[in-house]
């Protein structure tokens, strides 16, 4: 479980960091390949699949233009950002746990 943890943390930090920058990582295949990877490894992790589920929804009303990269990237850094603090208040917690 822990290495789970450690491994969302690192990976959403990695894509958080590329999301903020003006990257449209929508047509990246290598972008892509990670986020099939890391679904395929956590099927049950229902943030992971939320966060993908997003970003898909995101890049095609993107190509559609029905919302823009700026505003949808906006979002998607919230949301991920969450899904962050949420993974690290949870890893803490099981330290702190198996630190009894």
């Amino acid at each position: 479980m822990k290495f789970v943890l450690i491994t969302i943390i690192v990976l959403f930090a990695i894509s958080s960091i590329a999301l903020a920058q003006e990257t449209n990582l929508c047509k990246d295949k290598e972008s892509w390949k990670d986020w099939d990877t890391l679904i395929t490894k956590h099927p049950h992790d229902m943030d992971i699949q939320m966060l993908h589920a997003v970003r898909i929804g995101f890049c095609q009303k993107i190509e559609a233009g029905t919302i823009t990269f700026e505003v949808a990237r906006d979002i998607f850094n919230q949301l991920h950002e969450s899904v962050y603090k949420k993974s690290e208040f949870l890893q803490k917690q099981l330290k702190d746990a198996s630190e009894l």
